[in-house]
């Protein structure tokens, strides 16, 4: 099992795949030797497996009692009343040991990894052809991603809500100081230029142009990798690895960017303070800060596409999505699969979009629906977003969150603070991280 995962963890970028492997694309007359067997491997469009009660755990898809009703329950009753669904309350681990496992579980792509350790996945290749899924309607990262978690053998969860990367802005500041409202898209370049422009003290106010991502968000989204599979060893210190730290080395630069030696803000500097100019980050964390912050109408403000890479154009932020997993030991694995085929219809899928979860089908029509039954982006320019397309995400490990950690707390400071040249404070965290963090565990 250790095997495969350090495979899977290798091979986590999105890569350039054929999508009709698993996209469910009918054959052609006179393909198929044995068409009796082909017609009896089709599922039929009805859930014929008599009564089912199933058990979904909600892992880290953010999905609760409400939304769970809304989005699983309800269309699930009216087209297969004979399946019931229940959202459990323990957590995976409570589940397991009381013999209780779930059913299906609602989890994110880079939560996947946990359970897969648990050895708990069905591989759904076959569940996808069968109900004729169409794996090339959907954002081609997310369809990528999830092969790669399969390490390109297996497809372990279909995907039926993603995340989206987007800039929001303060049209108010922006007309105070004269300047043009960002185009679409941008990349961070010209995003540093209307920062160095918007970046100033008027009327006892320090203004700042812009928050960029951190240093651990940006490799991301150029597809940079922090730990190498081949060494087993921290690496930090590649010509791109220093590409992307000094360019957010020159955001740091910003005069008045670094305020009584902060390098970085509270998001209160925009949705509180009012006095942040742009702020690139997920649309759903945009939606969940004007909410808890209670300003969405307090100042004049819209969004635009979340910024990318010169040389990586029309790529922004990582592709981060949510998909439904089925437990391979299920007593309902028919009753699963009805219930995964119907989270992808353009009906369930639409009432996602409306409520505020971005579909995974490509299908303008259904995302030009985004978040209409929710008032905080009424009269925004919600499509902008959808300019730009998700970034794949580098090999990915499972040291990776401390070598983060690292990057983001000392040698991000080292150099926005301290005056240290790049190279040397990314020389500095590969050490520590090898020295501290990945000999002692390895042992080598």
């Amino acid at each position: 099992m250790k095997k495969r995962m350090l495979s899977m963890l290798a091979v986590l970028t999105a890569a350039s795949v054929g999508l009709a492997a698993c996209g469910g694309s009918k054959e052609t007359a006179g393909q198929d030797s044995k068409p009796q067997e082909q017609k009896q491997d089709v599922k039929p469009a009805t859930y014929t497996g008599g009564p089912a009660e199933l058990l979904v755990l909600n892992v880290n898809a953010g999905v609760y009692q409400e939304q769970f009703q809304k989005w699983f329950v309800e269309p699930l009753q009216k087209k297969y009343p004979q399946i019931k669904l229940t959202l459990a309350s323990e957590s995976l681990d409570k589940l397991l040991a009381a013999g209780t496992p779930p059913d299906l579980l609602l989890v994110s792509n880079a939560g996947l990894v946990n359970i897969l350790e648990k050895d708990i996945p069905e591989d759904l290749t076959q569940m996808v052809k069968q109900f004729g899924i169409d794996l090339n309607a959907m954002e081609a990262a997310v369809v990528q991603q999830t092969q790669k978690l399969g390490d390109n053998k297996a497809f372990y969860g279909v995907p039926f809500a993603m995340n989206y990367g987007a800039m929001v802005y303060n049209q108010d500041i922006f007309d105070k100081f004269g300047v043009p409202y960002p185009k679409e898209p941008m990349t961070y370049e010209q995003t540093l230029e209307l920062g160095k422009k918007l970046t100033r003290s008027d009327g006892g106010v320090n203004y700042i142009g812009v928050m960029p991502p951190d240093l651990r968000q940006l490799y991301w989204q150029y597809g940079v990798p922090v730990f190498d599979q081949a060494t087993q060893r921290a690496k930090l210190t590649t010509d791109q690895h220093a590409k992307v730290f000094n360019l957010l080395k020159e955001f740091y630069a910003i005069p008045g960017y670094i305020q009584n030696g902060k390098h970085t803000h509270s998001t209160d500097v925009f949705f509180k303070e009012q006095r942040m100019a742009m702020y690139p980050n997920w649309v759903a964390a945009i939606s969940s800060f004007f909410t808890n912050a209670g300003t969405k109408d307090a100042f004049k403000w819209d969004l635009t596409a979340h910024p990318g890479f010169s040389d990586r154009k029309g790529l922004g932020k990582e592709v981060d999505y949510h998909m439904i997993v089925v437990n391979k030991s299920s007593k309902n694995l028919e009753a699963a699969h009805y219930v995964v085929k119907e989270m992808v219809t353009k009906e369930v899928q639409t009432i996602l979009s409306r409520a505020g979860r971005i579909s995974v089908l490509k299908d303008e029509s259904i995302r030009s629906q985004y978040g209409a039954d929710s008032d905080v982006y009424k009269g925004k320019d919600l499509q902008s977003i959808f300019k730009v397309t998700p970034s794949p995400l580098p090999p990915a490990s499972k040291f990776d969150a401390k070598i983060n950690s690292i990057l983001i707390n000392e040698a991000a400071k080292a150099v926005a603070i301290d005056g240290v040249d790049v190279n040397t404070a990314l020389r500095n965290a590969e050490e520590k991280a090898n020295k501290e963090v990945i000999i002692p565990e390895l042992g080598k």
